[in-house]
Protein backbone atom coordinates (compact mmCIF):
# COMPACT_ATOMS: atom_id res chain seq x y z
CA UNK A 1 0.00 0.00 0.00
CA UNK A 2 1.20 3.61 -0.97
CA UNK A 3 0.51 6.70 1.05
CA UNK A 4 1.55 10.00 0.86
CA UNK A 5 5.08 10.82 2.54
CA UNK A 6 4.23 12.18 5.97
CA UNK A 7 5.59 15.97 6.51
CA UNK A 8 7.86 15.24 9.18
CA UNK A 9 10.15 13.01 6.89
CA UNK A 10 12.60 14.55 4.17
CA UNK A 11 11.72 13.84 0.74
CA UNK A 12 14.85 14.27 -2.38
CA UNK A 13 12.77 12.81 -5.16
CA UNK A 14 9.77 11.70 -5.83
CA UNK A 15 10.05 8.87 -7.50
CA UNK A 16 6.01 8.45 -7.68
CA UNK A 17 6.15 9.50 -11.28
CA UNK A 18 7.67 6.73 -13.00
CA UNK A 19 4.45 4.67 -11.71
CA UNK A 20 2.98 6.28 -14.91
CA UNK A 21 4.70 3.63 -16.67
CA UNK A 22 2.46 0.88 -15.14
CA UNK A 23 -1.09 -0.43 -15.58
CA UNK A 24 -3.86 1.40 -13.52
CA UNK A 25 -7.11 -0.02 -12.38
CA UNK A 26 -9.52 2.77 -10.05
CA UNK A 27 -11.81 1.52 -7.42
CA UNK A 28 -12.82 2.67 -3.99
CA UNK A 29 -9.61 1.74 -2.39
CA UNK A 30 -7.58 3.40 -4.60
CA UNK A 31 -5.52 3.11 -7.69
CA UNK A 32 -3.89 -0.21 -8.03
CA UNK A 33 -1.11 -0.50 -10.01
CA UNK A 34 0.75 -3.74 -11.96
CA UNK A 35 4.25 -3.06 -12.46
CA UNK A 36 6.23 -5.17 -15.31
CA UNK A 37 9.49 -5.37 -13.74
CA UNK A 38 10.86 -8.22 -16.64
CA UNK A 39 11.19 -11.77 -17.09
CA UNK A 40 7.36 -12.42 -16.49
CA UNK A 41 7.58 -10.59 -13.14
CA UNK A 42 5.37 -7.95 -11.91
CA UNK A 43 4.84 -6.11 -8.36
CA UNK A 44 1.32 -4.66 -7.47
CA UNK A 45 0.18 -1.74 -5.53
CA UNK A 46 -2.25 0.12 -4.23
CA UNK A 47 -2.04 3.93 -3.71
CA UNK A 48 -4.50 4.61 -1.42
CA UNK A 49 -7.68 6.62 -1.94
CA UNK A 50 -7.50 10.99 -1.61
CA UNK A 51 -3.45 10.38 -2.11
CA UNK A 52 -2.77 13.07 -4.43
CA UNK A 53 -1.44 11.84 -7.78
CA UNK A 54 1.52 14.29 -7.53
CA UNK A 55 2.53 13.35 -3.69
CA UNK A 56 5.57 11.70 -2.90
CA UNK A 57 4.40 7.90 -1.87
CA UNK A 58 5.96 6.13 1.26
CA UNK A 59 4.92 2.69 1.58
CA UNK A 60 2.45 1.03 4.41
CA UNK A 61 4.07 -1.73 5.98
CA UNK A 62 1.68 -3.23 8.94
CA UNK A 63 3.76 -4.14 11.91
CA UNK A 64 3.02 -8.39 11.74
CA UNK A 65 3.89 -11.77 10.80
CA UNK A 66 4.14 -10.47 7.09
CA UNK A 67 6.20 -7.35 7.73
CA UNK A 68 9.13 -9.14 6.48
CA UNK A 69 7.99 -10.59 3.07
CA UNK A 70 6.26 -7.06 2.78
CA UNK A 71 9.86 -5.16 3.08
CA UNK A 72 10.89 -7.39 0.63
CA UNK A 73 9.03 -6.53 -1.53
CA UNK A 74 9.04 -2.76 -0.81
CA UNK A 75 12.61 -3.57 -1.53
CA UNK A 76 11.87 -4.63 -5.45
CA UNK A 77 9.50 -1.84 -5.95
CA UNK A 78 12.48 0.72 -4.66
CA UNK A 79 14.51 -1.29 -7.15
CA UNK A 80 12.11 -0.71 -9.72
CA UNK A 81 11.62 2.64 -9.35
CA UNK A 82 14.84 3.47 -9.08
CA UNK A 83 15.61 1.63 -12.11
CA UNK A 84 18.08 -1.17 -10.68
CA UNK A 85 18.25 -4.68 -10.95
CA UNK A 86 15.10 -6.04 -9.07
CA UNK A 87 15.79 -8.93 -7.13
CA UNK A 88 14.07 -12.45 -7.40
CA UNK A 89 10.82 -12.92 -4.82
CA UNK A 90 12.54 -15.14 -2.79
CA UNK A 91 8.95 -16.87 -1.05
CA UNK A 92 8.82 -19.49 -4.14
CA UNK A 93 11.78 -21.48 -5.20
CA UNK A 94 11.97 -22.76 -8.30
CA UNK A 95 11.15 -26.44 -7.83
CA UNK A 96 7.93 -24.83 -6.23
CA UNK A 97 7.37 -22.64 -8.90
CA UNK A 98 7.34 -26.13 -11.31
CA UNK A 99 5.30 -27.91 -9.17
CA UNK A 100 2.91 -24.86 -8.56
CA UNK A 101 2.45 -25.22 -12.52
CA UNK A 102 2.09 -28.89 -12.39
CA UNK A 103 -0.84 -28.74 -10.11
CA UNK A 104 -2.60 -25.72 -11.83
CA UNK A 105 -2.18 -28.30 -15.35
CA UNK A 106 -3.68 -31.64 -13.55
CA UNK A 107 -6.76 -29.45 -11.97
CA UNK A 108 -7.59 -28.16 -15.05
CA UNK A 109 -7.78 -31.35 -16.62
CA UNK A 110 -9.69 -33.12 -13.87
CA UNK A 111 -12.09 -30.27 -14.14
CA UNK A 112 -12.36 -30.61 -18.01
CA UNK A 113 -12.91 -34.37 -17.60
CA UNK A 114 -9.19 -35.92 -18.20
CA UNK A 115 -8.66 -38.93 -16.57
CA UNK A 116 -5.34 -39.42 -14.47
CA UNK A 117 -3.57 -40.96 -17.31
CA UNK A 118 -4.23 -38.19 -19.90
CA UNK A 119 -3.00 -35.73 -17.56
CA UNK A 120 0.16 -37.75 -17.03
CA UNK A 121 0.44 -37.80 -20.73
CA UNK A 122 0.29 -33.88 -20.92
CA UNK A 123 2.27 -33.22 -18.26
CA UNK A 124 5.22 -35.77 -18.69
CA UNK A 125 5.00 -36.49 -22.30
CA UNK A 126 3.43 -39.90 -23.93
CA UNK A 127 6.94 -41.76 -24.38
CA UNK A 128 7.14 -41.93 -20.57
CA UNK A 129 4.08 -42.82 -19.20
CA UNK A 130 3.95 -45.29 -22.05
CA UNK A 131 7.23 -47.03 -20.57
CA UNK A 132 5.76 -48.16 -17.33
CA UNK A 133 2.57 -49.87 -15.91
CA UNK A 134 0.12 -47.68 -14.95
CA UNK A 135 -1.37 -49.03 -11.93
CA UNK A 136 2.07 -49.19 -10.03
CA UNK A 137 2.99 -46.03 -12.30
CA UNK A 138 5.08 -43.20 -9.56
CA UNK A 139 3.84 -40.65 -12.77
CA UNK A 140 0.31 -42.11 -11.87
CA UNK A 141 0.78 -41.38 -7.99
CA UNK A 142 2.22 -37.87 -8.86
CA UNK A 143 -0.37 -36.81 -11.47
CA UNK A 144 -2.62 -37.65 -8.11
CA UNK A 145 -0.88 -35.99 -5.68
CA UNK A 146 -1.05 -32.61 -7.84
CA UNK A 147 -4.61 -33.03 -8.32
CA UNK A 148 -5.31 -33.47 -4.34
CA UNK A 149 -2.79 -30.44 -3.80
CA UNK A 150 -4.50 -28.49 -6.24
CA UNK A 151 -7.58 -28.72 -4.76
CA UNK A 152 -6.67 -28.30 -1.32
CA UNK A 153 -5.41 -24.78 -2.56
CA UNK A 154 -8.57 -23.60 -4.53
CA UNK A 155 -9.59 -24.51 -1.02
CA UNK A 156 -8.21 -21.46 0.75
CA UNK A 157 -4.18 -23.08 1.22
CA UNK A 158 -2.82 -20.86 -2.36
CA UNK A 159 -2.31 -17.95 0.97
CA UNK A 160 0.27 -20.33 2.13
CA UNK A 161 2.40 -19.70 -1.03
CA UNK A 162 2.70 -15.72 -0.31
CA UNK A 163 4.17 -16.92 2.69
CA UNK A 164 7.62 -17.20 3.55
CA UNK A 165 8.06 -20.34 5.69
CA UNK A 166 8.76 -19.27 9.54
CA UNK A 167 10.66 -20.35 12.62
CA UNK A 168 8.64 -21.36 15.37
Amino acid sequence: MLDAVPSVLPVEDNLSDLLSRADTRVNSDGTWFRCDIGDGRSLHLLRLAGVDTNAPLAVVIPLDADGLDRIEAATRLLCFLMRRSVPPDGRLTERQRRRARRMLQAIDGRMSGASYREIARAIYGADRVGDEPWKSSALRDAVMGFVRDARAMIGGGYRRLLRRRRRK
